[in-house]
């Protein structure tokens, strides 16, 4: 009876010790195979294997959803399509970081990348709303660079009502202290240039076709449009004066189609020229407001740094 107790008890002790280092031994491998996706995704991301990064946050996600470094993984989602250059899905990213991690630490460098992409997609309007919040939260990171964004894009909208109020702030005045009198003369620049008017260039070339584009400085572009109105124009007036009635019918509507497209050139030719002016001063004003055309982040907890261009 008493070598039954003793094996019993053997058999028993031997069962419960499995299982405790069976649930150790389980609790390692969790551990151990967490911190290996974490460390893969970020070594992927390093190497600028963008879609594959991805790619394994996600599955550290889809496993680890109460993961140490969960709030890493869903950043390096948005840095890596930003890095990839996917504005689109960078802001989604970034969306579901904010919507899961509100009070997170790293909540404003999210919410400038998110910015840095709307910038890249043309929507200033939002981005000019998120880097405000940036400068009016209470943490110190990313405020300075987000206040230098703000003001950039003022200046590239022509904004010089808000500029003039947000120069004048002490806050303001006191962060870009150094920079202060390069923006105010780059607003004095901004609000002497002469753009070219697209109502002039379309009335110039409707009356003489061609002269629109040599406002605009596209001289080449001038010189085509009036050798190819003149032809047609001639060409149907002889036509019809030998009267070729179909030839002359013919040219005439071949030269409606010249003419539309000559107004339509003379517009399109103004808008361009203003873009490329505003283009050239919004890229020198980034040299100058040091923000040259990159943006430097540091990845969470990582060490990584990586330069996105513009």
């Amino acid at each position: 009876m008493k070598i039954i107790i003793y094996y019993s008890s053997v058999i028993i002790f031997i069962f419960f010790s499995s299982i405790i280092y069976a649930g150790d031994f389980s609790e390692k491998y969790y551990d151990l195979r967490e911190k290996e996706i974490y460390q893969f995704s970020l070594d992927l991301f390093q190497q600028a294997e963008y879609y594959r990064a991805i790619t394994e946050a996600k599955r550290y996600i889809s496993l680890f959803p109460q993961g140490k470094a969960i709030e890493d993984m869903y950043k390096i989602i948005g840095d890596s399509y930003l890095m990839a250059r996917e504005w689109s899905s960078a802001i989604q990213a970034y969306d579901k970081f904010i919507e899961n991690f509100p009070n997170s630490r790293y909540i404003n460098q999210v919410l400038f990348n998110k910015a840095i992409s709307l910038v890249k997609e043309k929507n200033y309007k939002e981005a000019k709303v998120i880097f405000q919040r940036i400068v009016d939260s209470s943490s110190t990171e990313m405020k300075k660079e987000s206040l230098k964004w703000k003001i950039l894009l003022l200046i590239r909208e022509n904004n010089f009502e808000e500029l003039e109020r947000l120069l004048d702030d002490e806050f303001t005045r006191y962060e870009l202290s150094q920079k202060i009198n390069i923006i105010e003369k780059t607003i004095d620049v901004k609000k002497n240039i002469k753009y070219k008017s697209p109502e002039l260039a379309v009335a110039m070339s409707s009356v003489l076709p061609g002269s629109g584009q040599f406002y605009n400085e596209r001289y080449e572009d001038g010189v085509y449009t009036f050798i190819l109105n003149a032809l047609f124009i001639t060409g149907a007036y002889f036509a019809i004066d030998n009267e070729n009635y179909p030839a002359g019918a013919i040219l005439i509507i071949f030269e409606l189609g010249w003419y539309s497209g000559n107004l339509y050139s003379a517009a399109n030719g103004a808008h361009k020229y203003n873009r490329k002016i505003d283009e050239d001063i919004f890229k020198k004003s980034m040299e100058n407001l040091e923000l040259l055309e990159h943006e430097v982040r540091r990845t969470p907890q990582t060490g990584i740094f990586f330069r996105f261009y513009f």
